[in-house]
């Protein structure tokens, strides 16, 4: 086997180093962008959401008939493959990247085409399985990259949600086995009225309490996508049939109830719940650094 493949692209060809499954757009890429010195792979919930996202794709253009149902087989298979981990070095792209994350959506679909393509054929290329044709086909960065990032936001809030309300415990906890020890209440920084320390550790558990609801209640806007939009909203290029056959499969993927945003050209055009959960997230933190300056406070004394 030699150890540089060909692979082409509307600007031309180049040599590809046969031992990786990412392409020519990938070293293209490569080239001339990113400045952070730090992979967007480094997270790795936005390439498995887009994996996931393309694998639904795949079944759902199977499901229409507008993709060979081998063809969808092997991108399925190659998603699962990049899911289950051992592909990271695949993904070199930069964090930070212009023009929306083409890059990044074609390094997956890459990744997943010649991952689909060596199952069926025995080589990594484009002969059978093409990173544009097939494993991007009905989609669009422009639908793809912002619903990747919503379904990479829920595992995190999840996980905060998780050890926020693990803190909670804990301080409902202290707050009981400390609620017959008085203390002196304090008021910018003087000693103020009497207050058991039992009351100071229930308004930390109460305030972490309720920022962690407030981080679960933006959990299914998590699941609110724009797939099948494609472009700009219009859905051009997709096969009719294929939006419900997308959400049926994204949802029997990920266990949850997926839906398409009511409005696609407020989706395409907005992005202010990811804005939420950053200022959601950036309130439990601040909250959080505050009650450790309160603890260091009331042991500097008296």
């Amino acid at each position: 086997m030699t150890n540089m493949r060909i692979e082409r692209d509307c600007l031309g060809e180049m040599e590809i180093p046969n031992d990786r499954y990412y392409g020519i757009q990938t070293i293209r890429n490569m080239k001339v962008s990113g400045a952070a010195g730090f992979p967007v792979v480094a997270y790795p919930d936005m390439h498995k959401a887009l994996c996931q996202i393309k694998k639904a794709c795949a079944k759902a253009n199977a499901e229409i008939g507008a993709m060979k149902p081998e063809i969808a087989q092997a991108i399925s298979e190659a998603c699962g493959k990049v899911i289950a981990g051992g592909y990271e070095k695949e993904f070199p792209l930069d964090m930070w990247q212009g023009g929306g994350y083409t890059c990044v959506n074609m390094n997956v679909n890459e990744v997943i085409g010649n991952l689909a393509n060596e199952m069926l054929t025995g080589h990594k290329g484009q002969d059978m399985v093409h990173p544009n044709t097939h494993v991007n086909m009905a989609q669009s960065t422009n639908d793809t990259i912002p619903s990747a990032t919503h379904l990479a936001i829920a595992p995190r809030l999840d996980k905060i949600v998780c050890e926020a309300e693990k803190l909670a415990d804990a301080f409902d906890a202290k707050a009981k086995a400390f609620e017959h020890i008085v203390k002196v209440g304090r008021t910018c920084w003087q000693d103020a009225l009497p207050v058991t320390l039992g009351q100071e550790f229930s308004g930390f558990a109460s305030a972490i309490r309720r920022q962690a609801r407030a981080l679960k209640a933006l959990r299914p806007g998590c699941f609110e996508l724009i797939m099948g939009g494609n472009a700009v909203g219009t859905g051009l290029g997709a096969q009719p049939g294929y939006m419900d056959a997308f959400y049926k499969a994204i949802s029997a993927e990920l266990g949850e109830s997926v839906r398409p945003n009511p409005n696609l050209f407020d989706g395409f055009q907005n992005s202010d719940f990811i804005l939420t959960v950053s200022g959601a997230v950036k309130t439990i933190a601040a909250t959080l650094s505050k009650i450790c300056k309160d603890l260091r406070l009331m042991s500097s004394g008296p």
